[in-house]
């Protein structure tokens, strides 16, 4: 009886002779690879289309809501008692009229929310979208409501024929822009 690596072998299967079939086998193993190689591509590929199902399922929702500009943190303050220093850096959101709060989120278009104090004591409508699993809140127009009119909301330089999303000076003349309610 002959022994290899301690393993009693009696009879060599000429099938796993090295030397003759040695060939074989390895390309058997690359093949082997190769098909399992294959089968993670496609799964991945299935897996990306999947999430992208989950992706188009849970995408960003339009919303149009009504209430006014707050920071969050001052009203959590006040209504659960969050720790605040007398002086912070406001948190912008947005509070609708069923008590709803949304965090706004910074972008050219809801700049005017972030740096004109006026719009801070208006009735405001804003059309934007929500995020899902968030209270994120992207505004993509604004309008404000006086006595039961709304009214379209810009900035608009009477010299330049220029309308703008925010404050500040205009893109040609560089003289200030001016707030503009229009129903």
């Amino acid at each position: 009886m002959e022994f290899i690596n301690g393993i009693q072998n009696k009879e060599r299967s000429p099938i796993f002779d090295r030397q003759k079939y040695g060939g074989f086998w390895f390309g058997a193993l690359i093949f082997g690879l190769a098909v399992v190689a294959a089968a993670n591509i496609a799964g991945q590929n299935t897996e990306t289309t999947e999430s992208q199902v989950v992706d188009n399922a849970g995408a960003a929702k339009e919303i149009q809501i009504q209430g006014r500009i707050v920071c969050l943190a001052e009203v959590m303050h006040n209504l659960y008692r969050a720790d605040l220093p007398a002086n912070h850096e406001h948190l912008y959101g947005f509070e609708t009229a069923e008590d709803v709060f949304y965090t706004l989120l910074r972008t050219d278009l809801s700049e005017a929310l972030f740096v004109d104090e006026r719009l801070h004591q208006r009735t405001l409508i804003i059309t934007g979208r929500t995020f899902p699993k968030t209270h994120l809140l992207e505004a993509i127009r604004l309008q404000s409501l006086h006595d039961g009119v709304v009214h379209d909301l810009y900035y608009y330089c009477d010299t330049c024929a220029i309308r703008a999303a925010a404050p500040g000076d205009c893109v040609c003349c560089q003289a200030p822009v001016e707030l503009v309610e229009k129903p």
